[in-house]
């Protein structure tokens, strides 16, 4: 329950009752007869004054402390009794229901302000002492409240912004009254109904009206996981390093910031509060919460949108989309009544209308042909979980989709949208990964209805509702989806390049995993295999496991039986132990997985010799990591020369090009460097250079990983002068690779044990801070050695932060 006891509330109440010819900027000014004077000096004054005196009246900003220090004592009290009997009170039509509604105040604010001020100011008898002592006490209590007011968030907050309400929007009138009733009174607002009703754009139409009221309207799509969604949003300040806890931690700190100047939106929230476990969390923030969702909600004030009553409303709805339906109204209001005034299924008939070339009467027969003897006057059920079926609703808009005469093209894109987030992915993107020569036809369907254009984010997505039907109308699979499965394969083997933002990428990658129908299972199960190492590249650690899982069945299930295959998920199944600290089983693991290539009888006429070569060498370099991690670094340097061995010993089938190949050459740089034999060390990263410059160029992290070596062995030969220059441009390099500025970035496996003698995915600034603090304090430079030192600490503590979110 809120504080009602605000300015807002009370003037609120006070102008519910005014009559019509007493305006808001004459009542603050009785109010506040001390400090304002009775009228603006000229026109643009009067107008900023109007825009200030509302902003105070809706709680967008506070009462100035200047006038409020001028009734703080009993002068300005008095006065303020004197303006309220002479001025104000003439000037209000029910004296008495404005006082009902002030004591109504009070009592649901008992909690928050006690009993015994609660029934001071109850007690109070004469009607301007006690208008006087509530308005006192609410200006106190907006000031008096820490950090009342939200800082603002628009020039820090990259994603999550209000999408564009569609301009066709109509209607609802006291829904959105009723939505801004609860909100007054309540932190928590349910909007409820069946799909396609219109929950969504009523919440945003919502907050775009009232957006002069809100410091900041923050837009979160519900994935299935609350804290994910929070994780996933991205801030300014974010940095490649940070993982999902670090990220959720930082973004959640934001949010706790905020206040009831504040609205967040959470749209499609089809669950029941307790089946999300951070949602009873969630709700106790101070902001605004605007929660849309399919369920039946009985512990949150809520309003259940129904369909449109207003005829006039519905026919003004449909005309909008389809101008020339004005001219046969009759049969477009036998249309509506045919679809039960369903707000999607309306819009969509009306959009088929315009788009088809149809007659209304035509389109009335057509929607006729259901089959389906459901009456106006039955329910739909409304179930959780998605499980919304209504044989009319979805018999209506298959008969849609089927006369919207979508070509080729069109469809294909519908059917590859079905399997991707339904929160949306990037335009752009979704172009990419089709590879459409232009987005003429995504635009087509945006337009007709079909697809959804968040202008405002950037991105795309199909209705949940229409989602569902396409799926089961066209069953997108691997080899009708081959164009956007090969796209994503393609990603996850890209090396050395590192891509900004992926976690758009990275969810549509599992959303096609969880939902394409899989017809070839060979292809699908390459695609599950090197997904595994991108997913590990970006440590998304709680799908990683469900992906081997889903690996190991797929094997199973389809009696896919080949070494490499087995010894891959082996190799898969001890990164997770790895990454749990199980060191042992991981030795172990990997060791079974070795035995089995090894002992392979004819491998070489069998399977695919290069598969079987890199493999093998990955094994064992992959043995030698979890060997440092053991400290075992005799094993350790003996499994990982046994994996530069085999690649060598096989260079003619060219596998030294391989970017495994890369990450094998910087773990014996470092091996060697660790020995003291530079000159080795030098010859070898001599060759990864030519290697990474010649497939990468100059500007990628694998480049700045050979700087950065390059930099500790000239340190180590005591050569100060090459030593900065190739530990600062590794820095540059590295900087503008990771984009720290940015968020989500990647980061590489490459040089990470290279340069520490622990493993982690995103040490490569913090290795470079120290090692040129240690140059500058070898060197005398001692405020450029205490500079360094401090960008270590930093990124040591930030580390600090990262292992204690993984270890919680």
């Amino acid at each position: 329950m809120k504080n009602q006891l605000t300015f807002a509330h009370v003037t609120g109440a006070l102008l519910d009752n005014k009559i019509k010819t007493y305006p808001q900027h004459r009542l603050v000014r009785d109010l506040f007869s001390l400090c304002l004077l009775d009228e603006a000096a000229d026109y643009g004054e009067a107008s900023d004054d109007n825009i200030t005196f509302s902003r105070w009246c809706n709680g967008a900003r506070p009462v100035p402390v200047d006038i409020l220090n001028e009734y703080k004592n009993d002068t300005g009290r008095n006065q303020m009794i004197t303006d309220f009997k002479n001025k104000i009170i003439p000037n209000l039509i029910n004296v008495s229901n404005t006082r009902y509604l002030l004591e109504d105040m009070i009592n649901n604010s008992r909690k928050i302000i006690g009993i015994t001020k609660a029934d001071e100011l109850i007690a109070i008898d004469d009607n301007a002492t006690f208008f006087t002592d509530v308005m006192l006490y609410a200006i106190l209590s907006d000031h008096n409240r820490k950090n009342l007011y939200s800082p603002e968030l628009t020039d820090i907050l990259l994603s999550n912004r209000l999408p564009a309400v569609v301009k066709e929007f109509i209607g609802r009138n006291d829904e959105i009254k009723e939505c801004g009733r609860l909100l007054a009174s309540e932190s928590v607002v349910f909007i409820n109904g069946i799909a396609g009703i219109g929950k969504s754009e009523l919440a945003k139409y919502y907050a775009s009206r009232n957006k002069k009221k809100y410091t900041n309207i923050i837009y979160l799509f519900y994935s299935g996981s609350l804290r994910k969604d929070i994780a996933a949003m991205e801030f300014s300040d974010d940095t490649s390093d940070m993982d999902e806890d670090a990220l959720f931690d930082s973004h959640y700190r934001l949010l706790r910031s905020l206040h009831q100047d504040s609205l967040v939106i959470l749209d499609n929230f089809n669950a029941l509060p307790k089946d999300d476990a951070f949602f009873k969390e969630f709700v106790k923030n101070d902001f605004e919460l605007l929660v849309t969702t399919r369920c039946e909600v009985k512990q949150y004030a809520s309003i259940k949108i129904k369909e449109i009553a207003s005829e006039k409303d519905l026919l003004q709805l449909f005309a909008s989309h389809c101008p020339y339906s004005d001219d046969d109204t009759e049969t477009v209001k036998q249309i509506i009544r045919e679809v039960h005034s369903h707000t999607l299924t309306v819009v969509l008939s009306a959009l088929s209308l315009a788009a088809g070339g149809l007659e209304p009467d035509e389109l009335l027969h057509e929607l006729k042909q259901c089959g389906l003897n459901i009456t106006d006057s039955e329910n739909v059920e409304l179930y959780k979980d998605g499980d919304y079926y209504d044989g009319l609703m979805i018999e209506h808009l298959r008969i849609l989709m089927q006369i919207s005469r979508l070509n080729s093209s069109q469809t294909d894109i519908l059917k590859n949208l079905s399997i991707l987030p339904v929160s949306g992915v990037y335009k752009n993107h979704f172009r990419n990964w089709l590879q459409l020569a232009s987005l003429h036809d995504v635009n087509y369907l945006a337009r007709y209805g079909f697809i959804t254009d968040d202008i405002e984010n950037k991105k795309i997505n199909l209705h949940p509702l229409i989602q569902e039907i396409i799926y089961e109308e066209l069953n997108p699979c691997i080899s009708n989806c081959q164009t956007l499965v090969n796209s994503l394969h393609s990603i996850c083997l890209m090396h050395g390049l590192e891509v900004r933002k992926p976690d758009n990428t990275i969810q549509a990658m599992i959303s096609v995993v969880e939902n394409i129908i899989n017809d070839i299972s060979a292809c699908y199960l390459l695609f599950l295999q090197d997904m595994f190492p991108y997913l590990e590249k970006y440590s998304v650690r709680d799908y990683m496991s469900k992906l081997a899982d889903r690996i190991s069945y797929l094997m199973e299930q389809e009696h896919i039986d080949s070494v490499c295959d087995r010894a891959l998920l082996l190799d898969y199944k001890a990164e997770l132990s790895y990454i749990r600290k199980d060191y042992d089983v991981a030795v172990k693991k990997r060791e079974k997985a070795i035995h089995l290539l090894e002992n392979e009888d004819d491998t070489m006429n069998t399977m695919n010799q290069k598969r079987y070569i890199n493999l093998l060498s990955n094994l064992y370099n992959n043995l030698s990591n979890v060997y440092l991690a053991l400290k075992k670094t005799d094993k350790a340097t003996e499994a990982l020369h046994k994996a530069f061995e085999i690649r060598i010993s096989y260079a003619d089938t060219g596998i030294i090009e391989t970017h495994d190949m890369l990450q094998q050459m910087l773990n014996l740089v470092n091996m060697l460097i660790l020995a003291g034999d530079l000159e080795l060390a030098r010859l070898v990263l001599n060759q990864y250079d030519a290697l990474v410059t010649d497939n990468e160029g100059y500007n990628t992290l694998d480049y700045g990983c050979c700087r950065l070596a390059s930099g500790i062995i000239a340190l180590k030969e005591g050569k100060p002068v090459e030593a900065e220059k190739n530990l600062l441009a590794a820095e540059s390099i590295i900087n503008a690779a990771m984009d720290t500025s940015d968020s989500d970035l990647a980061s590489s496996d490459t040089a990470v044990s290279a340069f520490d003698n622990y493993v982690s995915k995103n040490n490569y600034l913090k290795s470079v801070y120290g090692y040129l603090n240690n140059l500058y304090a070898r060197w005398h430079k001692p405020e450029k050695a205490l500079e360094y030192k401090e960008k270590w600490l930093n990124a040591k503590n930030e580390q600090n932060k990262n292992i204690t979110h993984r270890n919680a």
